[in-house]
C-alpha cells in the first residue's frame, strides 16, 4: 500500500468517526505515525486532503451502485439492497459530515451535489423505469418527478435546523424516509413480493 492511499484510508476513518472540521492535520499524522512535515509531501492542505478523499469516496460509491444493479435479480431487488447499502453508509459515518462539506469544503460539497444530481439521479430514473415494466412499481409512477424528488430530499435530512441530531438520529431520518419512498411507488404486487422479501431480511418486521 503507498502512502498516499494510507493517508487516505486513516483521514476517512477519523472523518466518519469524528466529522471533518473536528479532526486536524495533527491528529491525522499522529494517527499515520508520520510528522506533518511528511504528510504535506502527500497534501497540500485539509481541503487538498478532503477533495482527496472525497473523490475516492464517489468512485467507490458508484463501483458499489453498478455492481448492486447488476446482481440485482428484480428492480425492487436492486432497491433494497441500494438502501441497505446507504444505511450502513449511514450507520458508519458522523451526522455533521455533509454540514462540514457545506460550511467549510463548498467546492468539494458541490463536486458531492453534481454526483447526486447526475449520476444518482440516472440510477434512481432506470430503476423506476425497470420497475415500472416489472410491473413491481406503480403504473402511473412520474418517474422524472420522482427521481428529482428522491434525491433532492436526501440533502435536507442533513439540516441541522429542520432535525436537529440529538432528537432526530442520522440513521433514524434516513430509514424513515426509505420507507416513506418505497412503500409510496410500488404496485400491489410490488407490495406483495416486498412483504416476502423483507419478511426473509426481517421476521420481526423492524427494517421497513
Amino acid at each position: 500500500m503507498d502512502e498516499l492511499t494510507k493517508i487516505l484510508d486513516v483521514s476517512e476513518s477519523l472523518f466518519k468517526k469524528y466529522g471533518i472540521r473536528s479532526v486536524t492535520m495533527t491528529d491525522i499524522a499522529k494517527e499515520l505515525g508520520m510528522s506533518k512535515k511528511t504528510l504535506y509531501l502527500y497534501i497540500e492542505n485539509k481541503h487538498d486532503l478532503v477533495s482527496k478523499v472525497m473523490r475516492r469516496y464517489i468512485v467507490k460509491d458508484k463501483e458499489t451502485c453498478v455492481l448492486i444493479q447488476s446482481q440485482a435479480e428484480n428492480a425492487l431487488d436492486e432497491m433494497l439492497k441500494m438502501i441497505q447499502y446507504t444505511q450502513q453508509q449511514v450507520d458508519q459515518m458522523n451526522p455533521s459530515i455533509l454540514f462540514d462539506l457545506q460550511k467549510y469544503h463548498r467546492p468539494v460539497w458541490q463536486m458531492l451535489d453534481d454526483f447526486n444530481r447526475k449520476e444518482i439521479l440516472t440510477m434512481v430514473e432506470n430503476n423506476l423505469k425497470k420497475g415500472v415494466e416489472e410491473g413491481l412499481y406503480r403504473v402511473n409512477l412520474n418517474v422524472s418527478i420522482i427521481s428529482r424528488l428522491h434525491i433532492s430530499l436526501m440533502p435536507i435530512l442533513s439540516n441541522e435546523d429542520l432535525f436537529p441530531g440529538n432528537n432526530f438520529p442520522t440513521h433514524q431520518l434516513h430509514r424513515e424516509f426509505m420507507r416513506y419512498h418505497i412503500h409510496g411507488i410500488v404496485s400491489e404486487k410490488g407490495r406483495k413480493l416486498l412483504k416476502m422479501m423483507l419478511d426473509s431480511l426481517d421476521p420481526r418486521g423492524e427494517i421497513y
